[in-house]
């Protein structure tokens, strides 16, 4: 595992990067307690020689500079400085996955920047539901109160808090919720910028009447592959959401994870690789 620092006009990210193939695929972590470890370490090392493996800690986040970025420019912000990075890397066309926060950027990105995404992975994605369950309330509390600063403060002090957050919303499985896991979660729960990471990005993420953005309308000009990954059981952004929208994409498919929640590349990363690379499988000369 290699680590990289890049600068970009809108700070310094930190880069881990696995392999040396031909294939370039980028993995773009979720918001929160996330990170580009925290998420992707146990997918990184599946990967065969065929690939180039790119984890950045987003801007706000584990290694990276953490700017605060808020409202219209969040999204544009993490867009652009993506494509800073792949540009200085020269990776000129690749393979793109993103988890929640993370697959609205990679939504986003493929939007864009189409000629440079060959596919695209959009994992417990946000950015394709119109509204927040119990949508007024949920804006009042994210826009109005410091609510979520709060919850991070207890996380970070109360260990049976942070399991109950991953049996609820995260892990379907309860034996995939190991002291290691929990340790792991809390510790980065406790992290300064934490709280404050989440709160940007749900503050940038919806307004009174809608979630913030809603890529419905657009998903027609995405002519790559995407294929969704999604837990069957996510509490967050409801599987249901992402049938509603699969067809919408030229060449949209939905693989369902069974049992999973909203973090299924902390429960069963292997068969995440696995979906990501029999859909990368490129015909002799198609790199070149």
């Amino acid at each position: 595992m290699e680590e990289l620092k890049i600068n970009t006009s809108y700070g310094k990210i930190h880069i881990y990067k696995r392999g040396s193939g031909e294939k370039i695929l980028f993995l773009l972590h979720g918001g929160g307690e996330d990170s580009a470890l925290l998420s992707w370490w146990g997918m990184m090392k599946n990967f065969t020689r065929e690939y180039t493996v790119y984890a950045p800690d987003l801007l706000g986040y584990g290694k990276s500079d953490k700017p605060d970025i808020q409202g219209e420019k969040f999204y544009v912000t993490h867009i652009e400085a993506l494509n800073e990075i792949a540009d200085q890397l020269e990776a000129h066309e690749f393979y793109l996955a993103g988890l929640s926060m993370g697959g609205a950027i990679a939504i986003g990105y493929g939007l864009k920047y189409p000629e440079k995404v060959k596919a695209l992975f959009p994992i417990s994605s946000w950015g394709v539901i119109q509204v927040l369950p119990v949508h007024i309330l949920s804006y009042l509390l994210i826009q109005k109160t410091n609510l979520t600063l709060w919850q991070y403060k207890l996380l970070g002090k109360n260990k049976w808090l942070v399991e109950y957050m991953l049996q609820h919303s995260l892990i379907g499985s309860k034996r995939k919720i190991t002291n290691k896991l929990i340790n792991e979660v809390q510790k980065a729960c406790q992290e300064e910028n934490a709280g404050r990471a989440l709160q940007n990005f749900q503050r940038s993420s919806c307004d009174k009447k809608s979630a913030i953005p809603c890529y419905v309308q657009q998903l027609h000009k995405l002519k790559m592959p995407v294929i969704f990954i999604h837990g069957e059981k996510d509490p967050l952004v409801p599987v249901k959401e992402i049938f509603k929208v699969v067809n919408l994409c030229p060449k949209g498919q939905i693989h369902v994870m069974k049992g999973c929640k909203h973090w299924p590349v902390r429960e069963r990363p292997e068969e995440i690789c696995m979906v990501i690379q029999d859909n990368t499988k490129e015909e002799p000369g198609e790199n070149g």
